[in-house]
């Protein structure tokens, strides 16, 4: 089911993130953000192009308070690519093309 984007919450997180074998693009987000909802197709756009080098999932910030803070996430939309659980690099890019190149430097 490579491609398929997948809620994480706090019951899953160990062996959704921590335990891939792929690098982890986590998508905070929470159903209230406008830019949240915006950002949405861009990664639906992306998770199958990538779906052989990295997992894509999404965590809803209101109902798993303690992965935002794991995080440090003091806004949102917020994108994190994560090796076993921790931040190989935070992404700021918006567009679709911006975060694909910003995705491909770090996974050269």
């Amino acid at each position: 089911m490579r491609g398929i984007i997948m809620a994480v919450d706090e019951t899953n997180f160990e062996a959704e993130v921590v335990a891939s074998p792929l690098p982890v693009l986590i998508d905070f987000w929470a159903p209230w953000c406008g830019p949240c909802r915006a950002l949405l197709p861009t990664i639906e756009a992306l998770a199958p192009i990538y779906a052989e080098s990295l997992k894509v999932v999404t965590i809803n910030i209101d109902e798993n308070p303690a992965l935002k803070d794991r995080f440090n996430v003091q806004s949102i939309p917020q994108l994190y690519l994560t090796q076993e659980g921790e931040p190989m690099a935070r992404l700021t890019s918006r567009t679709r093309t911006q975060l694909a190149a910003e995705l491909d430097d770090i996974l050269v």
